[in-house]
Order: structure tokens, then sequence, then C-alpha cells
């Protein structure tokens, strides 16, 4: 489904991705991991077409995307759920989740069918959905973030720190949500520092250390990592 070999990424003069390759399988929930710095979000963004690789491929069910404006990869079927809740501050709950699909015409057709499914999974949208999202809280903006990536209909959903400056409770009712995707049939790609808590609902991981992937594997084994139980989870 989604194949990247040898990316070399630069912002400016310094390189934050070294020949960095990882594959995601169509149905299946990756995670790509690693601590703050280690190239997540670089990873995503370039693979949106918000940032340009040096070198190196991308391909999404054989389409070559490294050299696409983001407009096009969205209607490919890709798209990322930022980090840091940008949400559009001076429209409604409802019409920011409305934007999500205005990137694919197949999405816009099915805009209203689709926005029943997204206030069926996230109850709370449906009764803030006359407020600006300011009023939200930081799990409610969350959520809306995801909600209007739905709308888009995508083939393959990019999530970046969905945890990111979250409660615990919120977290797990966020990463409830998100398996729950997963297990609807949405092929996700997940950048995430909670490393445990990413595994335990993800197939497989990949991780990232200062712009290489530095380990790879099942889940379960990941979480039986010496190294990982050492460096990121502190055992």
């Amino acid at each position: 489904m989604l194949k990247v070999e040898k990316l070399n990424v630069f912002y400016d003069i310094v390189q934050v991705l070294y020949d960095a390759s990882f594959e995601v399988r169509q149905g299946e929930f990756v995670a790509l991991l690693g601590g703050n710095g280690a190239g997540k979000t670089t990873m995503l963004d370039t693979i949106s077409g918000l940032h340009r690789a040096k070198s190196g491929s991308i391909s999404f069910y054989g389409q070559r995307l490294e050299n696409l404006p983001s407009s096009k990869i969205v209607q490919a079927g890709i798209k990322q759920v930022p980090e840091g809740r940008r949400v559009f501050p001076y429209l409604t709950v409802i019409e920011n989740l409305y934007m999500g699909a205005s990137g694919r015409r197949e999405a816009w057709k099915k805009r209203h069918e689709t926005l029943e499914r997204v206030l069926a999974m996230f109850p709370i949208l449906k009764v803030r959905g006359k407020l600006n999202p300011g009023k939200l809280s930081g799990g409610e903006q969350q959520m809306l973030l995801i909600g209007r990536s739905i709308m888009a209909m995508p083939h393959l959903l990019m999530i970046d720190e969905p945890s990111l400056g979250l409660a615990p409770k919120t977290i797990a009712e966020i990463y409830e949500i998100i398996g729950s995707l997963h297990k609807e049939g949405v092929t996700i790609l997940l950048a995430e520092q909670n490393i445990e808590q990413a595994l335990e609902f993800a197939n497989r991981g990949y991780i990232l250390e200062n712009g290489r992937v530095a380990m790879e594997g099942p889940s379960e084994k990941l979480l039986e990592s010496g190294h990982i139980k050492e460096v990121y989870l502190g055992m």
C-alpha cells in the first residue's frame, strides 16, 4: 500500500531523516515510534507533501508521491491528523468537520452521510457542533481533528502524536477510538512517543532514532526488546 524507500530529508543544511525505509500494508495499524526529535513528524509531513525529500521514494498503491503537491496526495487517499490541535478557529465544530471532506470529490459527495458516522463515533462533537472549536477541551479538539480527517474518507489515515498533552483517561479514550477505526478496516500509520500505549494497539512498529530506522517488528516482539524496555519504558 504505502512504501517508503531510502528517504533523506533536510531542513536547510540539517539532515533529519537518513535512508529511512518502511512500509504499511492495507488494513494494518503501524506505529512509527521514537522520542522527541527522532524524525516522526518530518516523516509524516514528507509523505503528505508538506515537506520535500532530497532523495528517496514514496509510493502509494504503486503511484509515486514524492513530487506531488499535498492536494494531490489527499486526493490519492492519504489524510494526516496533525500534531498540535490545528483546528480552523473561525469555523464551528460542524463546519470544521465539513472542511475535512472538501479536498476529495468522492468525500464531498458523501459528506452528509460521513458526518452522521463521525457524530455517532464522537457524540460530544454533536453536542458541541455549533461552538467555536477554541471552546473545546484538548481531548475534544483531538477528536475533532480525527473526525475531520475521517470526513475525507481516506485509504490511509496518518495520526501524529495523538496523546500529546492529554490526561491519561483522555489518551485511553482516544486510543480506543483509533483502535475501533482500525477494526472497521481503516489503515492507520501512527507517529507516537508513547511507545507502550501505541504498541498495545498496533500490529507492527518501527523505532526511529536520530532520523534512522533503528528497529522494526511485530508489536509484541518490540515490547519484549531489552533496548526498548531500557531506553523508552524505564525498565
